[in-house]
């Protein structure tokens, strides 16, 4: 049996997963970075779990920091920890290793979007904790 002795003949495209739908997400990466204004994120990397034709996903989270007013950091925290507690994490990163976070399970609400580069793409519209 040679390695190429194989029929792709049916295979499907992914896909993302229709707007609204409430999904079992798996964590399979999280990026620590900073953005070009110099200011830290969080990117998890998502696997829709039972999905097998689901496009995987990102989802950007700003860390909060000293130049966003009022209204931005209380967003950036509220997502934060909403993403926190879906997962199971607890609410404080200051020791957290996101790494260690890769496998995990967690519920969300998903939109679409479309970018110009990348096409339809999933978003998480909302986190959805205690499931």
């Amino acid at each position: 049996m040679s390695l190429l002795d194989l029929d792709v003949s049916g295979a499907q495209e992914p896909t993302t997963v229709e707007a609204g739908t409430e999904c079992k997400l798996r964590i399979i990466d999280v990026r620590q970075d900073v953005n070009k204004h110099g200011n830290a994120y969080i990117m998890p990397r998502y696997d829709v779990v039972d999905q097998p034709l689901a496009k995987d996903f990102t989802d950007y989270m700003e860390l909060p920091h000293s130049d966003m007013d009022a209204k931005q950091k209380a967003r950036a925290e509220w997502k934060i920890s909403t993403f926190l507690g879906a997962f199971g994490l607890p609410t404080t990163l200051s020791n957290a290793d996101p790494d260690e976070w890769k496998g995990l399970t967690g519920w969300a609400i998903l939109g679409v979007s479309t970018d110009e580069t990348y096409g339809e793409q999933n978003t998480v519209r909302k986190y959805v904790a205690g499931k």
